[in-house]
């Protein structure tokens, strides 16, 4: 797990040992391990060249999605 607040709390941590499994934190920055922050760049790199056909950000971060889940 990442070192998210939610994730350190003693409820997740709880739940988590409930059924018979173990906490293992990444290390404090490790975007590498995180394929979140992969895909965040993604995102960047695809709204960045396309920008200009977009009036506003958020016009262009719902293309992305639509392209992304329509594979």
């Amino acid at each position: 797990m990442d070192n998210y607040a939610f994730h350190r709390s003693q409820k997740t941590k709880k739940l988590i040992e409930f059924v018979a499994c173990q906490l293992l934190f990444l290390s404090l920055y490790s975007p590498d391990l995180n394929p979140i922050e992969k895909l965040l760049a993604h995102m960047k790199r695809w709204v960045t060249n396309q920008i200009n056909q977009f009036d506003k950000l958020y016009e262009a971060i719902a293309v992305f999605f639509q392209i992304l889940f329509s594979c």
